[in-house]
């Protein structure tokens, strides 16, 4: 675990929790928590991941399948997709939806991961938990580690695929943030934009298996003609700003989504869980809507903006920028001005030299009002090693202050004495040293 991730975490569990409970939104995206059918309901910007609805975000959910979001970018950050998988005894006996795999059959990584995301293969989810870390619960391990990494605290998973366990919880808030994350692998960002795939003949099955996405926002695919009501308006559910991630059901957490969308620099991630069949892509599309064009997106600093200058209390008094390490944006309700917000720059105690790029320093949050709208890590711009090359005696020296005949006058004068007597002793050693040489050759060449 770098620098960046082990400083980062207690900042993004601090931070990254947002409200915009105290806007009024523009009229005719206007959201509450009772539009919303959904049990549990959350938007997030993606960029920032300022929360911009919560419908009791933070309560212990089912997630069922949407945990495949966080199975799959596992798996894309620990292996190659050329890699080879060898099915496992146990993982073609996974129950609920599967794509029949067989025990000692061979398939690709990338293969596996479309199965687990597009056609929500439990078997493919298992095979891959078991290459990664050998079983199922020291996958799980790594799973509850990786989300604490993302800023996902309130959640607890026992295995890959999210068939129910009673100690399988997570939050919406959870999943949009482990969704965030995600959507920013370009591989990932790909799998989940994809509707169809083939997986070729393998070692063991003769014929090539057909995958079809589930994900009834993508046109063509099984519902997306299905009439949903927004705001009044019978629409098709098919929507063309949404760009993955996940549905899931099971009885005991009933239909989840968990949804990512965009329209130019605009980007969001939305979750709903415990809808139903057809609510949870009307409840979606209400909160999509809302991020996409309810607000005004603010961008109020670049990436690599440099947002404080750190002066370290060493003998060179080291200056280190402190950066951010994205562009910062925040959503407001029209009317609302960025001037308006609150600025506030926290920088971490004892930070001590040296310094490396990218190391945490501290964060930038902005308020409106008492609420929290986002906030963001603070990071070096660049190494600082910090050694004192200036030492104490020729610091003293060089100020105007220092009193006449001190210890340290002493000191430094028998120092610099004592250098130039062991010089020029070893001058006089050399000159000696030659002028014998000659001497010696002048006798050599009389004889």
């Amino acid at each position: 675990m770098n620098l960046l991730t082990k400083r980062t975490i207690p900042l993004m569990i601090t931070f990254l929790i947002s409200f915009m409970s105290n806007f009024a939104y523009a009229s005719e995206y206007d959201l509450t928590p009772s539009n919303i059918i959904a049990e549990s309901a959350v938007l997030i910007n993606q960029d920032s991941g300022q929360v911009i609805f919560d419908k009791n975000m933070n309560e212990p959910m089912y997630p069922a399948s949407t945990t495949k979001v966080l199975t799959a970018i596992i798996i894309l950050e620990s292996h190659d997709l050329n890699e080879i998988v060898t099915i496992d005894p146990k993982s073609p006996y996974a129950g609920g939806s599967h794509i029949a795999l067989e025990i000692g059959e061979q398939l690709t990584v990338e293969q596996l991961l479309y199965a687990l995301m597009i056609t929500s293969a439990n078997d493919a989810a298992e095979a891959l938990a078991v290459f990664h870390s050998g079983s199922i619960e020291a996958f799980a391990q790594v799973m509850n580690e990786k989300a604490a990494e993302m800023g996902a605290i309130n959640s607890n998973f026992v295995n890959p695929h999210g068939l129910p366990n009673p100690d399988h919880l997570t939050t919406a808030y959870d999943l949009a943030m482990i969704g965030r994350y995600a959507m920013n692998n370009e591989t990932f960002r790909k799998i989940v934009k994809t509707v169809r795939y083939e997986i070729p003949p393998t070692n063991l099955k003769g014929e090539t298996r057909y995958l079809n996405s589930t994900n009834s926002f993508y046109q063509g695919m099984q519902g997306s003609n299905t009439l949903i009501d927004i705001r009044g308006n019978r629409v098709p559910i098919a929507y063309e700003y949404v760009t993955g991630i996940k549905r899931g059901y099971t009885d005991e957490a009933q239909y989840c989504l968990v949804t990512s969308a965009e329209n130019g620099d605009k980007r969001y991630v939305a979750v709903v869980l415990r809808s139903t069949p057809v609510g949870m892509y009307s409840d979606t599309r209400q909160l999509i809507d809302l991020g996409l064009f309810g607000l005004v997106t603010h961008t109020l600093h670049e990436a690599n903006s440099v947002i404080e200058t750190i002066s370290m209390n060493n003998t060179r008094k080291t200056l280190i920028p402190a950066i951010t390490t994205a562009r910062v944006v925040v959503d407001l309700p029209e009317g609302v001005m960025p001037d308006q917000l609150e600025k506030k720059i926290n920088i971490l105690p004892n930070i001590e030299l040296p310094v490396k790029k990218s190391e945490a320093l501290g964060s930038l949050s902005y308020y409106y009002g008492d609420t929290l709208l986002t906030s963001v890590p603070l990071v070096s711009q660049d190494d600082f090693a910090g050694e004192d090359l200036v030492n104490n005696l020729t610091q003293f020296f060089g100020s105007e202050k220092r009193p006449l005949f001190s210890p340290a006058w002493f000191l430094n004068t028998f120092a610099r004495l004592l250098i130039a007597i062991l010089l020029w002793r070893t001058i006089m050693t050399a000159i000696r040293l030659k002028q014998l040489k000659k001497r010696q050759k002048k006798r050599t060449q009389r004889v």
